[in-house]
């Protein structure tokens, strides 16, 4: 009986937080080497960036560490 269920905005990262101190919004979209990101995702990217958000497309947890590094360090 299982059953997909939708439990944010269409096209919402799979991670998403909050960066401190300042509260910085960040989102994290996890894909394979070969996936694509769908027309929804590629919205939900353009609206968190537009707002100041920081928004990564990870397909490694070095595409993370390249990121949020420098930012936690």
């Amino acid at each position: 009986g299982a059953r997909p269920v939708q439990m944010n905005v269409p096209g919402c990262a799979d991670l998403i937080g909050i960066l401190g101190p300042h509260g910085r919004f960040l989102a994290i979209e996890t894909k394979s080497a070969n996936d694509d990101m769908r027309e929804t995702q590629r919205r939900f990217r353009t609206m968190i960036e537009a707002r100041g958000g920081l928004y990564i497309v990870a397909r490694s947890v070095e595409d993370v560490d390249r990121v949020l590094g420098p930012l936690c360090y």
